[in-house]
């Protein structure tokens, strides 16, 4: 209001000086700018529209001023009109803000300095604008509102110095940060409030709102909140929801947030009938196998998503690239009950006319190109095409991707169009890690998963202190040959103390080299070679002589080979799908050990909703001697702690020397793991799941002059719950298991926690 006020003085002043020298109508002949520094004079006069040979027009040169006073360069302007022979000469005579030297922030605790600086306008160097002091206050504002903080204050101040220049300095007051304290349903009749409450990414505060963000208003996410909701509406039968409101007030002190929202629910339909009209491509039963709603279920919307996608797919394996589905609902209001009707548009058959990769910097592109399963040349097929996505975004080193499909050069041809983002391809880390097994120690490894562009990848790791001293160097080719063949090796030395399970400690050094060959697209097979030397030492003259008969130093010479099949959707934190393995090793072509050795595990994902999974893991291994030399005890199985049976003690489960106590492990083992994994409510996006498990498991078989058989009623199990987190420092996993049929040699740990190693 003030500046308008000044623009509207300046135009009573222009006013008068320009009708005091120069008559209206006069016309002009020259233009000139005086007290000019820093602004061009050809910048100022762009914003004049008043040109030499136009005759004087008060109205038109106030707005000109107006404009100039709009840049937010000049702190005072006034217009002179002089009189010449041949008319008017008009002088612009400013006075321009003071350039900055420099900007400071203070108060800033919440948001880095870097990231305030990088949105501001005022800059060194540039004269200062009130617009744009403006502009930087609201950027900081905004920021600050993102993040919870209501109460904040920006204020601006400047000091003048010596040379006419100023430091500009933003004083910030953070305040404390505004949380939701309450969220209220309104109409809500079949659903409780928590079970809405779950579905929503905002979180009243509570006691899980320290490990996340949920707590902390933010419109945008409120927003989303709304048709979270709905969602939850729709996957459970109500097709008629409505959001119908949704309001959001502040406390007077701007401490906290209240949330509600206005619920229309509706009735919830089953489905009575599915029925497809237009294009009947391939045919009526191929279609019905990708339908995944049933006939007598609630309607589900994450059900009827994923029909469309695999109606698409099936009609899209024909060849029609552009097939298009699309749901009609016939609604039954009487009976509650819903036909839905998939309209199918197939379009044209087409080929793929080319695969145009971009966004690749370093990566060849022949690297990309290899794990593409849709070829130039070949009838488009959609399903190929969703592969070829799933084995680029596999890549480690690449941060995302997106396919999308393009006119070729005629009708019947298309484009597939890779857009790919690389990220970062190599990696340093270090830290610290413990484990009641290893106890403290010191981590660090350097890894490239892209070496030289070419996919390579190469790992060196370290672990070292507490009761491991381990070393290992691995290079790995995924295409050692074109045809999909892979060649890894490793070079290792691992030394390990632990004297408070085991009675001795070894060291293992030597090296290895693996290839392996894609069968397909989930199965894969490989054989491997390892050599290594082993010291077994510190075995107390007391132990048992099935203890004391390995001590020394052996070669291993030993040929694996390995068949497995993978269909889990991802590697970590996979929610459906399975991985089956079996593995054969044969040790005594080379070196001192002879054994065959046979391992076999199964582990498979099952989603129970979109959140909730079932994991079974099943597991069996056998290790022989042969020639008349024993496995190595080192090699033979006990069991206890995370990855077997929880509740007992690592080592906890094993053939025991009943005489001296020594855990000599047995020649065959079997265990099997049940869990039911879940997000904790108000931390799962930070990271936590929780998991509520049974185990079992057994080891028997012959060691020294210590025999066990199978025998059933030996089965150890458990039963418990645990903690799961990917913490920035590394995964950390706390366990509470519950032993159960505990025997009499048997060690148990009911708490295990383990920071920085896998789970």
């Amino acid at each position: 209001m003030l500046q308008r006020l000044r623009w509207f003085f300046l135009s009573v002043l222009l006013s008068v000086v320009v009708v005091g020298h120069a008559a209206t109508g006069a016309k002009i002949v020259d233009i000139a700018v005086e007290g000019n520094r820093y602004v061009e004079t050809a910048a100022i006069l762009h914003k004049v529209s008043m040109k030499v040979g136009d005759t004087v027009n008060r109205r038109q040169i106030s707005r000109d001023v107006r404009k100039l006073f709009a840049t937010g360069f000049f702190s005072d302007i006034q217009v002179e009109g002089i009189h010449q022979d041949q008319g008017v000469k008009l002088v612009y005579r400013v006075e321009e803000n003071p350039v900055i030297a420099q900007v400071n922030i203070q108060g800033h605790d919440a948001i880095a300095m870097k990231k305030i600086k990088k949105l501001l306008k005022l800059k060194p160097g540039q004269v200062i604008s009130p617009k744009a002091e403006r502009e930087d206050i609201n950027s900081i504002l905004e920021m600050y509102l993102k993040k919870g903080f209501y109460q904040v204050h920006v204020d601006v101040q400047t000091k003048h110095l010596d040379d006419g220049r100023i430091n500009v300095t933003f004083v910030i007051d953070e305040g404390e940060i505004t949380r939701v304290k309450e969220i209220q349903f309104i109409g809500n009749k079949h659903f409780s409030h928590d079970e809405l409450v779950a579905s929503l990414a905002t979180s009243a505060s509570s006691l899980g709102s320290w490990f996340t963000d949920q707590d902390v208003f933010n419109r945008e996410r409120f927003e989303a909140d709304a048709q979270l909701i709905q969602r939850h509406y729709l996957e459970h039968g109500y097709l008629d929801v409505q959001i119908r409101s949704t309001r959001l007030m502040l406390t007077p002190g701007m401490d906290d947030f209240y949330l509600s929202m206005s619920i229309h629910e509706g009735d919830a339909f089953t489905v009575s009938g599915i029925e497809f009209l237009g294009d009947i491509v391939p045919s009526r039963e191929k279609l019905m196998e990708a339908v995944k709603l049933e006939v007598g279920e609630l309607y589900a919307l994450s059900k009827l998503q994923q029909s469309i996608s695999a109606l698409a797919e099936v009609v899209g394996d024909e060849g029609f690239a552009f097939a298009n589905v699309t749901p009609v609902f016939h609604r039954n209001i009487q009976d509650k009950t819903v036909v839905v009707a998939f309209d199918i548009e197939k379009g044209r058959e087409v080929y793929v006319e080319r695969v145009q990769i971009t966004g690749h910097n370093k990566t060849k592109d022949y690297v990309i190109r290899r794990e593409m399963r849709q070829h130039e040349g070949e009838r488009y097929k959609a399903s190929s095409i969703r592969r070829s996505k799933e084995r680029i975004q596999r890549l480690s080193y690449m941060k995302g991707v997106t396919l999308s499909k393009s006119r070729g050069t005629s009708a019947d041809k298309v484009n597939i169009d890779v857009a790919v983002e690389e990220g970062k391809s190599g990696q340093f880390s270090a830290g610290i890690t413990y484990s009641q097994i290893y106890q403290i120690g010191f981590t660090g490894n350097i890894s490239e998963q892209n070496l030289f562009g070419e996919g390579y990848q190469t790992k060196l790791n370290a672990d070292v202190g507490g009761a491991a001293n381990n070393y290992s160097l691995s290079f790995t080719d995924p295409y050692f040959l074109r045809d999909g063949v892979s060649a890894s090796a490793q070079v290792f030395r691992n030394e390990t103390d632990l004297q408070s399970f085991l009675d001795y400690k070894y060291l293992v050094k030597g090296g290895s080299f693996t290839v392996g060959l894609a069968l397909n697209e989930y199965a894969r097979y490989s054989v491997g070679y390892k050599y290594s030397t082993t010291t077994l030492s510190d075995v107390p003259v007391t132990s048992s002589l099935a203890l004391r008969s390995q001590e020394g130093t052996y070669t291993t010479g030993e040929l694996t080979q390995t068949l497995s099949y993978d269909t889990r959707n991802k590697t970590m934190y996979a929610s459906e799908g399975g991985i089956q393995s079996i593995s054969l090793g044969y040790a005594g072509l080379t070196g001192d050990r002879k054994f065959y050795e046979t391992i076999v595990s199964s582990k498979n994902y099952m989603p129970l909703s979109e959140t909730w999974v079932l994991r079974l893991s099943l597991g069996a291994a056998s290790i022989q001697g042969y020639g008349g030399v024993d496995a190595p005890i080192y090699r033979r199985y006990s069991m206890g702690g995370v990855g077997s049976v929880r509740g007992y003690d690592s080592f906890g489960i094993s053939l025991v020397d009943p005489v001296t106590l020594d855990v000599l492990g047995g020649e065959y083992k079997a265990n099997t793991s049940i869990d039911f994994i879940f997000p904790i409510p108000t931390m799962a996006s930070a990271g936590f799941r929780g998991t509520v498990f049974v185990d079992a498991g057994t080891v028997w078989g012959t060691s020294g002059n210590v025999r066990e058989s199978f025998d059933i009623t030996k089965i150890r199990a458990s039963y418990g719950f645990g903690i799961e987190w990917a913490s920035p420092v590394g995964p950390l996993t706390m366990a509470w298991g519950f032993p159960i049929n505990r025997q009499s040699y048997d060690k148990v740990r009911k708490f295990e926690f383990s920071l920085g190693r896998g789970f």
